[in-house]
């Protein structure tokens, strides 16, 4: 996950400068599956990785590739 929460509002912002792709649906399957708005729908999903690493906003971060880790101790992540 990477915080974006200082970031967050800047994001939302550009997204809604596409409101005439998702104008007026609330309930549209898989757009939005719960009937939330798409701003509420981004709000509530950042907000849900951002309790995942301890910050109000968050935002997931997949690589296809192997990351070298040269010292785990410095990632900042705890173990189970």
């Amino acid at each position: 996950m990477v915080d974006i929460s200082g970031q967050f509002e800047r994001k939302l912002e550009a997204i809604m400068c596409y409101t005439s792709q998702f104008e007026g649906k609330t309930e549209a399957g898989e757009l939005f599956p719960n009937g939330q708005s798409l701003p509420e729908l981004i709000r509530t999903s950042c907000a849900n990785y951002g309790s995942w690493i301890r910050t109000a906003y968050g935002e997931p971060f997949f690589v296809d590739e192997t990351l070298e880790v040269r010292d785990i101790v410095k990632m900042g992540v705890k173990s189970i």
